[in-house]
């Protein structure tokens, strides 16, 4: 029991005694009255009928004595009367009839009335002439002190309800500071640092004026360890000029991309240049050349937003290096020259005259389209440096794109049709099939966890998400292909063991249409048994871009028993501040950080703070991309909660 049903079912109790103590009171001195009353009447009408009959009796007029009995007893006021000669014998007398009482039984039981039959002499002088007795009738008494008691306990019931509402008030107001500090306290708990207002009891003042201290000081210590890891973090892999990447920081997501054993199948490296950079420092002066690097660097950010998956970087002094993942060559092309299109635009390069040969884009693109192995970074880096230099010695400011596969330049647009034409049927036959890799938790021996992978048939063979999932941004039919998805993983949890979960990876672009989360929510609602069991991920692009409706969204997903988490993190900045007020499942740290961790003590670091960061919040923290026995071995050092790769397990077909 609460203390507020404490104190109310307390406060009732004394107040019931103290309004049936008044209660019994009031309706004794009622009933000593009517009693007394009842009693006098009877004296005086035994005094009233001696005086009357005097005449009657000496004279033995017995229908005058019959009329002065009726006339005194037709009232109903007394039970008996009787009158008697000298000698003793009954001359007259009336009784009342037994009629059936409205008066309970044991109302009459508990409140005894104490009657007297009341006595006169009939006389003249010192003749007498017969006695007169009176007994009073006490059913009247009854029924007034019933009917009064009646009204008595209606008031005091009503005047209990008042009091009880007005308690209940009265006391909710008074203790609300203390729900609202035990609601603070959850709170705290859940890294939710609140502050609560000042109740005006000073008492209670002075409690939650602690409490609000406490949650100040313990929020500001969250913020300053997130401020320091991230600063830490810019420090170590960004540019403090631009903002994006550095080059350590750009190698190790690009390296972490051209892994074949994670499914990259096509990429584009861009090199973006300022020719004889130091000549146009030395002419404009530092201002302007540092002006340059930060219009070049925000179009480079502006273009970032259109693509999910994106590396950027200020590689060195004027040059700047963007890596796109999953993208065809006729995509590849376009971007290419949109991108060119945007940096001559701006007001650094259009106004300056001397910019006419200066600017320069090269691109080294690559696919394994007939069996053609992934370059080694050393390669794309290669590749794409010779289509930047072959741009450069063209002259006036132009591009260049160059291929892997046959080292040639691009020189044209090739048609779609033949990918919007698969991906219809594909969507029309629902010839999606899922595969499941399993998440190692550390210190569980069995994999309860399984991330889910998209794949599609094209000619007795499987094509990877990372090749048609760009196709279907490109199309906008994202939404109808995370639909198919998770439908087809719910059907299956159907048939596998309770502990089993699923996380499933969501297109940040279905997650912000509302058609696409109302209809999550319905079928989690619906399927109540299975929605626990599923997390949707999302990619932390996604939150970077976009964190309130990702706030908003992990709220509804939560409420509705689904669970959400954040993929690739550490791949943008800035997404500390909003670990304290998201509700997530788990984190999936980038695997440019997980690549090789054991010989950088930096990305170590940075792991560790994060693992720190996120305990403190109950956010678990998984590796990506684990591929080695050193890797594992350190991670597990760091305190990671598990990991996924294929040191653990390659797609299966069906969670085992």
């Amino acid at each position: 029991m609460t203390l507020f049903q404490r104190l109310v079912v307390m406060t009732m109790m004394v107040l019931f005694l103290a309004l049936a103590g008044n209660l019994i009171s009031g309706v004794w001195s009622v009933k000593e009255h009517l009693n007394r009353q009842l009693n006098t009447n009877a004296e005086d009408a035994a005094r009233s009928l001696a005086i009357s009959m005097n005449t009657a009796l000496r004279e033995n007029d017995k229908g005058s004595l019959e009329t002065l009995l009726n006339a005194m007893f037709d009232g109903g006021e007394y039970l008996s009367i009787r009158v008697f000669s000298v000698d003793g014998r009954l001359l007259i007398e009336k009784i009342a009839e037994q009629n059936t009482s409205k008066v309970p039984v044991w109302f009459k039981s508990t409140i005894l009335f104490t009657s007297i039959t009341s006595e006169a002499e009939v006389s003249d002088g010192w003749q007498q002439y017969g006695r007169i007795f009176v007994t009073p009738n006490t059913e009247k008494s009854y029924l007034k002190l019933w009917n009064i008691s009646s009204t008595m306990i209606v008031w005091v019931l009503m005047l209990m309800m008042v009091t009880l509402l007005m308690i209940v008030l009265f006391m909710r107001a008074l203790l609300k500071p203390l729900s609202d500090m035990e609601h603070q306290a959850n709170a705290i708990s859940n890294r939710d640092f609140q502050t609560i207002p000042l109740p005006k009891a000073r008492e209670l003042r002075r409690v939650v004026m602690v409490m609000n201290g406490m949650a100040e000081k313990l929020g500001q210590l969250f913020s300053d360890q997130a401020e320091m890891t991230e600063q830490l973090r810019e420090m170590s892999y960004r540019d403090s000029l631009t903002g994006l990447s550095n080059r350590r920081d750009f190698v190790a997501h690009f390296k972490s991309y051209l892994d074949p054993r994670q499914g990259c199948q096509s990429g584009a490296l861009i090199l973006i240049g300022v020719r004889a950079f130091d000549k146009f420092n030395q002419e404009h002066g530092t201002g302007k050349a540092d002006e340059l690097l930060v219009q070049i660097s925000n179009q480079i950010k502006e273009f970032r937003k259109d693509h999910s998956k994106i590396v950027t970087a200020r590689l060195k002094g004027a040059e700047f290096g963007i890596f796109i993942p999953d993208i065809d060559r006729e995509y590849a092309f376009q971007v290419l020259q949109q991108l060119f299109k945007q940096i001559s635009m701006l007001e650094s390069v259009a106004n300056q005259q001397d910019m006419l040969d200066r600017m320069h884009i090269g691109l080294g693109y690559f696919s394994d389209v007939g069996n053609q192995p992934i370059p080694s970074t050393g390669e794309l880096i290669s590749l794409a440096d010779q289509a930047l230099r072959r741009a450069q010695g063209r002259g006036r400011n132009c591009v260049l794109m160059l291929s892997m596969n046959d080292s040639k330049e691009a020189d044209g647009v090739m048609g779609d049709q033949a990918w919007r034409s698969y991906l219809e049927q594909v969507m029309d036959r629902r010839a999606v099939k899922l595969l499941y890799q399993p998440v190692k938790q550390f210190g569980i021996s069995s994999a309860l966890d399984y991330e889910v992978l998209a794949r599609t048939d094209y000619k007795d063979s499987l094509v990877t998400a990372s090749l048609f999932w760009p196709m279907v941004e490109r199309y906008q039919w994202t939404e109808a292909f995370d639909r198919l998805i998770i439908t087809k993983a719910m059907s299956l949890m159907a048939s596998q063991p309770k502990d089993l979960r699923l996380t499933i990876n969501v297109s940040p672009k279905s997650l912000v249409s509302p058609k696409f989360v109302a209809w999550l929510k319905q079928i989690a609602h619906e399927n109540k048994a299975l929605s626990n069991r599923i997390v949707i991920e999302v990619s932390e692009y996604a939150l970077h871009h976009d964190a309130e409706a990702m706030i908003k969204l992990s709220k509804e997903l939560t409420d509705s028993g689904m669970h959400m988490a954040i993929d690739h993190f550490g791949a943008s900045s800035g997404t500390f501040s909003y670990l304290n007020r998201i509700k997530v499942d788990h984190l999936k740290v980038d695997r440019s950080y997980i690549r090789d961790v054991h010989l950088s003590k930096d990305n170590q670091f940075y792991i560790r703070s994060l693992v720190q960061i996120a305990h403190n919040l109950d956010i678990k923290v998984y590796a990506e991309g684990v591929e080695t026995e050193e890797e594992y071995q350190v991670l597990k050092s760091l305190g990671l909660d598990g990991a996924i790769g294929y040191l653990f397990g390659k797609p299966v077909g069906e969670p085992q």
